[in-house]
């Protein structure tokens, strides 16, 4: 009989991840969630089709969460001193070398530094190792990358297995003390990271070090700037010239980039980079596909050539806007004129501190004037080539559509998802429908799903999921009545207020779990 001690390295990675991913057990008696919703809502083209959730991206990995009421099981029997780890690569490095190398893979592989002593010890233990570790790893081959590109070929051959970093240590980081000079060690000793994600924020004397890492990491394909610094001086502040110069002119492999509160240059300063000017734009060796702009404080110019500066490689757009240097007019000539040729999923939303614009009145429906009309985005497709090769739209908010839109969107679009709209539901059924000589605006619409304060009439919503349902599609009318009015974009009673972020917890937790 075989023992477990006789288990090769690939059941024993399996036997790893399922201890730290178990299939999800069904919801006690009496717990139920908060909000129903359906799972289709936050999916692009891409994902709609695959029987299979949405691998979690590497800075969300670990992070379960089953709601605030759910029963945390826990056993007082145990037999590890002090109580059972919280990681269950721990005791399973105890079996034999096996385990105890897959274990540690597991545990370097992506790792989230919540303080500088976590970070510390994670440095120490690549920068020294056991006679043990030393000569069970001389038996392994070591990857011809590590060798090419280590600049300190003695390391403890624990960092070629660190792909993905976390840092989340705190605000106003000084070089020593404050973890700036541990970051850039940590990158540097890390020759095969591809994804790192930053929360924290430095004081600007760590500014050119960090630049500096960040660009030597040369299999980076992820960026994360998920927490950016305030106007203050002495703080550096992620800016877009930055970013594109020092950044993604670097890093050939760069693939997915998302930055938070991303910032333009100074208005007050004479000096312009050429990212906030007419000057041509600096060459990337990168092709970027995807690109995610949280409440950013870009100006026109600067987030109009920040999108070409990635060229026609970018695939998929999440952005938030307007915003607070943005108005309409300037949001929606970006969109047109500015983002790739080849773009196949834009989402947009609405910034968290955006005030809204002006009352519409029902007579500035059909106007093509971006500060006079609800419907930006009747307007950014109404363009004979913008946006002609989209699969994927999403978009947030009661100013951004009328019911002229689907006259107007790509034949190429696959899914449509929309929030907090007026939109009523006979367009889109006109949209959806064909005839012997004339074929329907969106051939291509396999996925609808749409966040409503109340639904539909019951034979729009058959008929519209009957005409998907031909094509193999899907229709999802959710209900949510914590805003607004059901009314169509026709009415000119628009007098309620909302918080974008608020009675979304339930969105967030299925992205994270892939449950409901």
């Amino acid at each position: 009989m075989a023992k477990l001690t006789d288990l090769p390295a690939e059941p024993v990675h399996r036997i790893i991840h399922y201890l730290h991913y178990p299939d999800p057990q069904p919801l006690p008696h009496g717990y139920q969630r908060s909000k129903p919703r359906d799972e289709h809502h936050l999916l692009d083209h891409t994902e709609i089709n695959s029987s299979l959730k949405p691998l979690p991206r590497p800075h969300e990995e670990r992070y379960i969460d089953r709601g605030p009421n759910y029963p945390i099981p826990y056993s007082d029997k145990v037999t590890w001193p002090g109580g059972r780890p919280n990681n269950p690569c721990l005791p399973l490095a105890l079996i034999n070398q096996t385990f105890r190398l897959c274990a540690q893979e597991r545990l370097f592989k992506n790792v989230t530094f919540e303080n500088t002593w976590t970070a510390s010890l994670f440095l120490k233990s690549l920068i020294s190792i056991s006679h043990e570790d030393a000569s069970s790893h001389k038996r392994q081959p070591i990857d011809t990358q590590v060798e090419q590109y280590n600049p300190h070929p003695r390391l403890n051959c624990l960092s070629q297995y660190v792909r993905s970093l976390q840092f989340d240590w705190g605000d106003k980081c000084s070089m020593r003390k404050g973890g700036g000079s541990m970051f850039c060690k940590i990158l540097e000793i890390c020759p095969l990271l591809e994804d790192i994600a930053i929360s924290s924020t430095f004081l600007l004397a760590c500014k050119e070090p960090i630049l500096q890492a960040l660009a030597s990491t040369r299999h980076i394909k992820e960026i994360l700037i998920l927490k950016n610094a305030s106007g203050q001086n002495s703080t550096f502040r992620w800016q877009a010239h930055e970013v594109v110069t020092r950044l993604f002119s670097q890093l050939n492999s760069l693939k997915t980039v998302e930055l938070s509160d991303l910032s333009s240059w100074p208005t007050q300063s004479s000096y312009k980079p050429a990212l906030h000017s007419s000057l041509p734009m600096p060459k990337l060796n990168c092709a970027i596909r995807t690109m995610v702009l949280k409440d950013h404080d870009l100006d026109e110019l600067t987030l109009s050539n920040l999108l070409k500066s990635c060229g026609d490689s970018m695939r998929t757009l999440k952005l938030t806007g307007p915003g607070h240097r943005l108005d309409r007019a300037a949001f929606g000539r970006v969109l047109q004129g500015s983002t790739s040729r080849n773009l196949e999923c834009l989402i947009m939303l609405q910034s968290s501190g955006f005030q809204q614009p002006p009352y519409f009145s029902s007579d500035d429906l059909g106007s093509d004037d971006p500060l006079t009309t609800p419907g930006l985005l009747d307007i950014v497709f109404s363009s004979p080539t913008a946006l002609r090769k989209l699969k994927t739209l999403s978009f947030y908010g009661r100013h951004m559509a009328t019911d002229r839109l689907f006259a107007r969107l790509p034949k190429s679009l696959v899914k449509l998802s929309w929030e907090r709209s007026r939109i009523s539901a006979s367009p889109l059924l006109q949209a959806l429908s064909s005839s012997r000589d004339q074929e329907a605006s969106l051939p291509n619409l396999k996925c609808c799903s749409v966040l409503l304060c109340h639904a539909w009439d019951a034979k729009d919503e058959r008929a519209i999921e009957q005409a998907l349902k031909k094509r193999g599609g899907w229709f999802h009318p959710l209900v949510d009545p914590a805003y607004g009015s059901p009314s169509s974009t026709t009415h000119g009673d628009d007098d309620y207020s909302y918080d974008p972020y608020e009675h979304q917890d339930w969105y967030q937790e299925y992205l994270v779990t892939g449950t409901y």
